[in-house]
C-alpha cells in the first residue's frame, strides 16, 4: 500500500534530540512554494521534500551556481558530478534553476516506503554532499558556511540573554561541537557584543 504524505510527515515529527537517526530528531517543517523545507540546528543544510505522483523527492541545495563559472571550471565541475553519479546508486547530482545550481537528490517510491528507508535516503543525501565537497576540493568554502550558520544561532542565544555556560553546554551537548570549537565561537561573538555594549553580562 502506498504511503501518504501525512504518514511521511508523521515520521518526521520526532522529538529525540539524542537520536542517531536523522528522521527522529526534531525537525521544523515549513512550506516554500511547492516544497516542504526541513530544518534542524544540528544539520547545516536545509532538506527539501516534494511529493509527486507515486514519489517523494528529497534534495539539498549546494549553493554552487555553475552558470556563473568560466567554461573550463564549469566543465571540471560537470566531470566530477558525472563520475559521482556513476559511483552512487541512489543519490544523483543535477542542475536546477536559471543559475544552474548543483543539487543532490534522492527519489523514493511511496509504494511500500518505510520509515527506515526514508531515514536511509536522508542519510545518503547528506553523505553524498560531503563526498561532493571533498571531490571538488571545497572543504574551506563549505566549512565557512557551516560556521556562519552556527554564529547566527549563537547570536540569537546572546540576544535572548543566555549565559556563556548555557551557550557552551548547548553547543557541545546538543549540536555536537567540540569544546574548543564552541569556545572559539562563543569567545568571538561574546567579545564583540561586550565591546559594543560594555554591559558586563558575560564578564
Amino acid at each position: 500500500m502506498s504511503v501518504t504524505k501525512e504518514e511521511v510527515l508523521g515520521w518526521l515529527g520526532g522529538k529525540d534530540e539524542t537520536s542517531g537517526n536523522l528522521i527522529d530528531i526534531p525537525w521544523q517543517i515549513k512550506k516554500f512554494e511547492n516544497n516542504l523545507v526541513l530544518e534542524n540546528e544540528k544539520v547545516p543544510f536545509s532538506i527539501y521534500l516534494v511529493f509527486e505522483q507515486g514519489f517523494v523527492r528529497i534534495f539539498l541545495k549546494t549553493g554552487i551556481e555553475t552558470a556563473v563559472l568560466e567554461n573550463q571550471e564549469r566543465l571540471g565541475v560537470y566531470r566530477v558530478l558525472l563520475l559521482l553519479n556513476r559511483q552512487l546508486d541512489l543519490v544523483k547530482f543535477m542542475l536546477d534553476g536559471i543559475q544552474e545550481e548543483v543539487i543532490t537528490r534522492v527519489d523514493l517510491e511511496l509504494d511500500s516506503l518505510s520509515k527506515t528507508e526514508l531515514n536511509d535516503g536522508m542519510s545518503m543525501l547528506l553523505s553524498s554532499l560531503y563526498i561532493m565537497v571533498k571531490s571538488l576540493k571545497l572543504e574551506d568554502q563549505f566549512q565557512q558556511g557551516i560556521t556562519q550558520r552556527m554564529l547566527m544561532m549563537v547570536q540569537d542565544m546572546i540576544k535572548a540573554g543566555k549565559s556563556k555556560d548555557e551557550i557552551m553546554k548547548y553547543l557541545v551537548e546538543k549540536i555536537g561541537l567540540s569544546k574548543t570549537e564552541s569556545q572559539n565561537i562563543v569567545a568571538q561573538l561574546v567579545g564583540n557584543i561586550e565591546g559594543k555594549q560594555n554591559s558586563g553580562m558575560y564578564a
